[in-house]
C-alpha cells in the first residue's frame, strides 16, 4: 500500500492539468453554473437578512397595539422575490452542472480509450486488460460524479460561509466571534478525518482492478469453468477479493462517518452560545442592541454555516473518493505510446520484402532477457516463409516486429526497402495482414466484422476473400449468407469457421505481406492445404509467413525457419531440412509418417 501511495503523490501535481483539458468544450456551462450558485447563494443571505427586519416588524405590531402591516407585506413581498430568485437560479445551476459534468465524463472517457488506442503491446502490458476497463468505466464515473458535486460546491460552499459571517458581523458583532472560533475546529476535523481515510480508498479503488480481472476471467473461462465444475472455487476466489473491498469500504465509511456528529455538535453549540450571549443581551440593554429577529436570523446564519461546512465535508468525501480514480485515469493518460510515427514519416510501402539485420529484442529492454538472438534473414518479395518451432521459441515475436508492434532493442527490420520506423504506422499496417491463433470476431454480422479489411469492399470482393479462405462452403449453408449474426467473440461459430473468416478479413486488406499465426490449427488439413493452394495461386505478389505446428501446412514453402530459443537454427525447403535439421525430420516422420494426411502421398 506504501508503493500505491507514493505513486499516488508522485501524480498528484500533473493529474489536475490533465482532468482540466477534458473540460474543453464545456467551460461556458461551468461558468454559467457558478454564476447561478453565486447569485442563488447570495438571494439565501439575503432571505435570512431581511426575515429579521419581517420578525421585528411583527414584534412591533405585538408591542404597540398598532395594525399597520404594511411593513410586514413589503419585508414578506422582499424574502418572496429572492425566495423566487433562489429557486429558479439552484434550477438552472443544476442542469448547467448536469450538462457540465456529463460533458467533460465523456471528453475524459474518449481521452482514455483514444489514447489507449495509440499504446503498443509493452504500453499495454503495463495496464492489465481489467485495470484498463476499470479506468475506463469505474474511475471516471467516481471523477465525473464529483466534478457534478463540486462544481457547484466549490462556489456555494465558500460563498456561502463568507455571506452568512459578514451577515453575522453586521447583525451583531460582539456575538459573531463566535464563529470565528468554532469554524476553524471543524474545519481541521474535517480535513484530519479525509487525510487518515486516503489510504483506505486507494487500497479499495486498485483492488477494484483485481475484482474486474476475477469476473473477466470467469466470463472467458465459463466453458472451462462449468467442465471441470469449479464454480465454487470460483465464487471462493471472487468472494475474497469482494469481502476485501467490503471490509475496507466500512473501515472507510465508520471514520467518514464522523463527519456528522461533528457538524452537528459544532451546530448545537454554535446555537447554544448564540442564545445565551443573545439573550444576556437582549434582556441587558431592553431589545435595543440585539433584536428578537436578529437572534432569529443569527441562529439562520448558524444553519447556513454548518450547512456550507457539510458542503465542504461532502466535497472533501467525494475527492477523496476521486482523486485516486483521477490519478489512475492519469496515469494512463501520461503514458506515453513508446511506438509512433516518425516526422516526415514514408506513407507507402513499395513491396513486400522483409529483412531482419542482426535483430536482438527483450520485452523489458534488457539485453541477458533476450528472446530474440542475432535474426540476420532476408526474405524476397512474394515468398512464402514457414516458420517452425517449440512452444516458446519466439516465432510470433518475431514476426510481429514487421508490422512494428515491437521495436527491437538491437538490429533493424525493413519493410519495402526501408526500416519500418520510417513509415507511417498506419500505411505500415495496412501493408501488413495477421491472423492470429486466437482469432477474434465482433458482435455484428460477418459481413460487418469482413469490412475490417476494407470497409469500402464490393460484394465481388467480399465473395473472392471468402472463396480463397474457404468460408464459402459454410457460409452457403447459413440461412441470412454475408448478413449471418455474429454472437459476442464469435460464439456461436466453430473454431475452424473463426479462423477461415479472420483469413478472408486479412485477405481483404490487399496486403503486401501475409502473417498467418498458426491460424489454420483448428481446420481440417483438407481445408488447411485448400487455403495454401488459394493463396500460392492468387496472391503471388504476396509475402507470406506461415507459423505452424503441423509440418503439413509448410512443407511446401519457398523457405522454411526452425527457431528454438530464439534463434533460426536451420533454414531452408523442406527437402533440405530433411537432411540437415534433426528437429525437422523428426517433426515430419512423427506427423506425416509414409504419407500426407490430406490424402496426397
Amino acid at each position: 500500500m506504501e508503493k500505491t501511495i507514493k505513486k499516488s503523490k508522485k501524480h498528484s501535481k500533473t493529474t489536475l492539468k490533465f482532468l482540466l483539458k477534458n473540460i474543453h468544450g464545456y467551460w461556458k456551462v461551468t461558468i454559467l453554473t457558478w454564476f447561478m450558485v453565486l447569485i442563488e447563494t447570495a438571494c439565501e443571505v439575503f432571505v435570512a437578512f431581511f426575515m429579521q427586519d419581517l420578525i421585528d416588524s411583527v414584534n412591533e405590531i405585538g408591542a404597540s397595539g398598532e395594525m399597520d402591516a404594511g411593513p410586514i407585506y413589503m419585508y414578506a413581498g422582499i424574502i418572496a422575490s429572492f425566495a423566487v430568485v433562489a429557486a429558479i437560479t439552484g434550477i438552472l445551476a443544476g442542469a448547467f452542472a448536469a450538462k457540465a459534468s456529463a460533458g467533460f465524463g465523456k471528453n475524459l472517457r474518449d481521452s482514455v480509450f483514444s489514447h489507449v488506442q495509440e499504446f503498443s503491446f509493452k504500453n499495454i502490458d503495463k495496464f492489465s486488460t481489467s485495470s484498463i476497463i476499470t479506468r475506463t468505466t469505474t474511475d471516471v464515473t467516481n471523477v465525473q460524479f464529483a466534478f457534478l458535486q463540486v462544481i457547484r460546491a466549490v462556489i456555494r460552499a465558500p460563498f456561502l460561509m463568507v455571506f452568512a459571517l459578514i451577515m453575522c458581523f453586521v447583525t451583531d458583532w460582539k456575538i459573531a466571534w463566535i464563529f470565528l472560533i468554532i469554524i476553524p475546529i471543524v474545519l481541521f476535523a474535517l480535513l484530519f478525518l479525509a487525510k487518515f481515510v486516503h489510504p483506505t480508498f486507494v487500497t479499495v479503488f486498485d483492488t477494484y482492478d483485481k475484482l474486474n480481472e476475477e469476473v473477466q476471467e470467469d466470463v472467458d473461462g465459463i466453458r472451462v469453468v462449468k467442465s471441470y465444475d469449479r464454480e465454487s472455487y470460483m465464487k471462493e476466489k471472487f468472494g475474497k477479493v469482494s469481502d476485501f473491498i467490503y471490509r475496507n469500504f466500512v473501515h472507510a465509511e465508520k471514520i467518514m462517518a464522523a463527519n456528522n456528529p461533528i457538524l452537528t455538535l459544532a451546530v448545537y453549540g454554535a446555537i447554544t452560545l448564540i442564545s445565551y450571549f443573545g439573550a444576556q443581551q437582549i434582556v441587558a440593554s431592553n431589545n435595543t442592541e440585539l433584536s428578537v429577529g436578529a437572534l432569529s436570523t443569527l441562529v439562520t446564519y448558524v444553519m447556513m454555516i454548518m450547512m456550507s461546512l457539510m458542503l465542504i465535508s461532502m466535497v472533501f468525501t467525494m475527492i477523496i473518493i476521486a482523486r485516486n480514480s483521477a490519478e489512475r485515469i492519469s496515469e494512463v493518460l501520461m503514458e506515453k505510446p513508446d511506438i509512433v510515427s516518425p516526422a516526415n514519416a514514408l506513407k507507402e510501402v513499395p513491396n513486400g520484402e522483409v529483412i531482419f539485420k542482426h535483430v536482438d529484442f527483450s520485452y523489458v529492454g534488457d539485453a541477458s532477457k533476450d528472446v530474440l538472438h542475432d535474426i540476420n534473414v532476408t526474405v524476397p518479395s512474394g515468398k512464402m516463409i514457414g516458420i517452425l518451432g517449440s512452444t516458446g521459441s519466439s516465432k510470433t515475436t518475431l514476426v510481429s516486429l514487421i508490422a512494428r508492434l515491437f521495436d527491437p532493442r538491437e538490429g533493424e527490420v525493413d519493410v519495402g526497402g526501408h526500416n519500418v520506423k520510417e513509415y507511417n504506422l498506419e500505411s505500415l499496417r495496412d501493408a501488413v495482414a495477421v491472423v492470429l491463433q486466437k482469432n477474434t470476431l465482433f458482435t455484428g454480422t460477418i459481413r460487418s466484422n469482413l469490412l475490417w479489411g476494407n470497409p469500402n469492399a464490393t460484394e465481388e470482393e467480399l465473395m473472392r476473400a471468402c472463396d480463397l479462405a474457404q468460408v464459402t462452403p459454410f457460409l452457403k449453408e447459413m440461412p441470412d449468407g454475408l448478413d449471418t449474426r455474429i454472437e459476442e467473440g464469435g460464439a456461436n461459430v466453430s473454431g475452424g469457421q473463426k479462423q477461415r473468416l479472420c483469413i478472408a478479413r486479412a485477405l481483404l486488406k490487399n496486403p503486401k505481406i501475409l502473417i498467418l499465426d498458426d491460424s489454420t490449427s483448428a481446420c481440417d488439413t483438407h481445408t488447411d492445404s485448400l487455403i495454401r493452394e488459394a493463396l500460392q495461386k492468387e496472391r503471388k505478389d504476396v509475402t507470406k509467413f506461415i507459423i505452424a505446428q503441423r509440418v503439413l501446412s509448410i512443407k511446401d514453402c519457398d523457405e522454411i525457419w526452425v527457431m528454438n530459443e530464439g534463434r533460426i537454427v536451420n533454414r531452408g525447403t523442406s527437402e533440405e531440412l530433411m537432411k540437415s535439421s534433426e528437429v525437422y525430420k523428426e517433426l515430419y516422420e512423427s506427423q506425416l509418417g509414409g504419407g500426407d494426411f490430406d490424402g496426397n502421398n
